[in-house]
């Protein structure tokens, strides 16, 4: 066990230790301690932010134990911040940043903050940064978990983590507010429990003055939300991918990510990235009538003309490509000579019939992107 309080005597740490974080039921973590960075890292995935913009709280998955991903725990916790951070690698990314009390050796070292990033990939779960090593703490980088190994069979013996259906607020941004498809999306997203706001694109600006980037409707500052769908065509070149950038920097999700809606805007890394997928560039229809596919989430849900099952697999391989979550792919040709010939990220559901059922499954893609599942831990 660890010094008593009151000893003068050095808490010393190896460079790999085990830890918990109590305030969010991870009762055995094995954390690598890293006097290089500043901030501790916890992995994470399926962030998601709710709550009020003056008060804003995260929710997120862990997966404690390398290799398990059976294996997951569920958390919520304060957003104190947000921060550019620069992993090892060089790459740079926006984090949400908590404070959560850590306890090694049986001992409440308080509050400390951690970034939430994904460590799926990584060897250690958590990386304890200088910040959380307290006074009295030493580190000795030629040894390893010298205080009290703790064990991941904690996890056998907690309560199954059910976590129930919630409210999602959804953004709609859209160059044409009054269209019969935006209209359809939010009444089955009322239908279904949630709340969908159109943003007119014409009233949005991105406000570059203060510390952080706000973004603003007839001047006025736009809430966090959980998803956000782009159906927005013209306006300010740039400015509807940036808008959508700016909400998924705040923790939406979206089909149409931003870094897909960008790519549209330029052919030539279409067809790049068309080509890297073993998929033709985009031609121009010369003959007959093309059939029109409508694929969400890697799924074709609807078409327009001969639409043969060939028709459709290609059709879904191009939204994967570009990374397109709702797109409608125009192909031509018979099925020995297939060509793309248009690709619409925002298309009019009323143009496939049965446009309900499709504005439905665009709001239960985002539900499947957005809520957590029930969660069972299984053996450990």
């Amino acid at each position: 066990m660890g010094k008593p309080s009151g000893s003068k005597l050095p808490f010393v740490v190896g460079w790999e230790e085990w830890l918990a974080l109590p305030d969010l039921g991870l009762p055995a973590i094995r954390a690598k301690i890293d006097t290089g960075a500043k901030t501790s890292a916890l992995h994470a995935f399926e962030i998601e932010t709710f709550g009020p913009a003056g008060a804003p709280m995260v929710r997120f998955g862990v997966h404690p134990i390398p290799g398990r991903e059976d294996i997951a725990r569920y958390c919520t916790a304060a957003i104190v911040d947000r921060r550019e951070i620069t992993s090892s690698n060089g790459d740079r990314e926006t984090r949400f940043v908590i404070r959560t009390r850590l306890a090694m050796a049986g001992r409440d070292w308080g509050e400390i903050e951690a970034t939430l990033a994904n460590r799926e990939s990584m060897a250690y779960r958590m990386l304890l940064g200088r910040q959380a090593i307290r006074g009295g703490m030493l580190v000795d980088p030629a040894a390893s978990f010298l205080q009290p190994r703790l064990s991941h069979k904690l996890y056998a013996g907690l309560p199954q983590q059910v976590q129930p259906p919630r409210r999602l607020r959804i953004a709609l941004i859209a160059t044409k507010p009054t269209r019969a498809s935006n209209l359809l999306l939010r009444s089955e997203a009322e239908r279904r429990g949630h709340s969908l706001d159109i943003l007119s694109l014409d009233t949005l600006t991105l406000d570059f003055t203060g510390t952080s980037v706000r973004l603003l409707a007839v001047g006025v500052p736009v809430a966090t939300y959980d998803s956000v769908i782009a159906r927005a065509t013209g306006g300010t070149p740039g400015l509807a991918a940036a808008v959508v950038r700016h909400l998924q920097l705040g923790g939406a999700t979206a089909l149409n990510a931003a870094d897909a809606i960008e790519r549209l805007r330029n052919p030539y890394l279409v067809a790049m990235q068309l080509h890297a997928s073993g998929l033709p560039a985009i031609q121009v229809a010369d003959d007959g009538v093309p059939a029109r596919v409508l694929v969400i989430q890697g799924t074709a849900v609807a078409s327009q003309g001969i639409a043969t099952s060939v028709v459709q697999r290609l059709a879904c391989r191009v939204a994967g490509a570009l990374g397109l979550g709702i797109v409608a792919v125009e192909i031509s040709g018979a099925d020995t000579d297939l060509r793309i010939t248009g690709i619409d990220p925002n298309p009019p559901l009323t143009g496939f019939g049965q446009a309900a059922r499709l504005a439905s499954a665009i709001i239960a893609a985002l539900e499947t992107r957005v809520r957590m599942p029930a969660v069972s831990d299984g053996d450990v």
